[in-house]
């Protein structure tokens, strides 16, 4: 009888072994896509943060740097608006990281038709605050 158990028991156990494995391994690499997930992720909000801080700073400093004072003497005309769009747009640029770029260009497509967007966006907010 102890013999027939300890057959059974071995024959339990080839069994279970490679169903346990395998339920190891797929819950180790659930936990490494969840992982790699989760930093993806904070990588995007960290760049989304940066752009969107970038983008703010940009068109507040365009703005006091430039556009106010043509707006003070009355001269803020079309070509004005379209040189501090320009302004604000390089302003951005030259602020953010390349890092970040690189998100824009793999999320989003076009850089420039990105932030400009999200400049014009910017400045009728700011308008409306």
């Amino acid at each position: 009888m102890s013999e027939f158990l300890s057959q059974l028991l071995l024959a339990v156990i080839t069994a279970a072994v490679p169903v346990l494995t395998a339920y190891g391994v797929k819950l180790i690499r659930q936990v490494a896509d969840n992982a790699a997930a989760k930093t993806e992720d904070s990588r995007q909000r960290l760049y989304i943060g940066e752009i969107a801080d970038a983008v703010a700073d940009a068109v507040s400093a365009t703005s006091q740097t430039y556009v106010d004072r043509l707006k003070k003497s009355g001269s803020f005309d079309k070509e004005a608006q379209i040189e501090a769009a320009q302004r604000a747009y390089e302003a951005c640029l030259a602020s953010i990281s390349p890092a970040a770029t690189a998100f824009i260009e793999n999320a989003y497509g076009d850089l420039k038709e990105y932030l400009t967007t999200r400049i014009e966006a910017e400045v009728r907010k700011q308008k409306i605050e």
